[in-house]
């Protein structure tokens, strides 16, 4: 009986542990969105094609860069599909209404592409830009970290406008 007792404890703490570290990664998720479209809101409307230096991304190819990479590895490594399901036409790139609405549709793509993910996805293999096959999870965190690097990129630009950058949202 003590066996089975400390066998279904583990089983539950197991199952607890998944929970966990599931909603933590959609929590995660949802403050990066926070914070992407904090930092979109936050530039002026005039800045959105600015770069500090020339040959390097404007403000919109840089948020343009850490969006698609989050919604291609969704979709590819959680959805299982051969490429996003859309984009930003380049004609509306520098319009800060539309960079906001892809990036908003595309968080809400990871998110609920994240939510409906069994363990079994996440623990899914897949080979993304064809780099070696890595679990899904470990593409969710790798292109979390690319965007944070991303995002953190385009300090300058604001401040070069003299805009102060939104506080990060930190984790609870």
């Amino acid at each position: 009986m003590r066996s089975l007792l400390v066998a279904l404890t583990l089983i539950t703490l197991g199952a607890t542990a998944r929970a966990q570290t599931k909603q933590q990664l959609i929590d995660d998720w949802e403050r990066q969105r926070s914070n992407m479209l904090a930092y979109i809101d936050a530039m002026p409307d005039s800045a959105m094609s600015f770069h500090p230096t020339p040959g390097v991304r404007d403000f919109a190819q840089q948020i343009q860069h850490a969006v698609s990479t989050n919604l291609e590895v969704a979709a590819m490594a959680l959805r299982g599909l051969k490429e996003a399901p859309f984009t930003i036409d380049s004609t509306q790139l520098h319009e800060k209404a539309a960079l906001r609405d892809y990036a908003e549709r595309a968080y809400g793509f990871l998110l609920d592409a994240l939510k409906a993910s069994t363990p079994s996805q996440l623990l899914k293999q897949s080979a993304v830009y064809n780099l070696p096959p890595q679990s899904a999870a470990r593409w969710l965190t790798l292109s979390y970290e690319h965007a944070v690097w991303t995002l953190g990129q385009t300090i300058p630009y604001l401040r070069l406008n003299g805009v102060t950058p939104p506080a990060y949202k930190q984790p609870l």
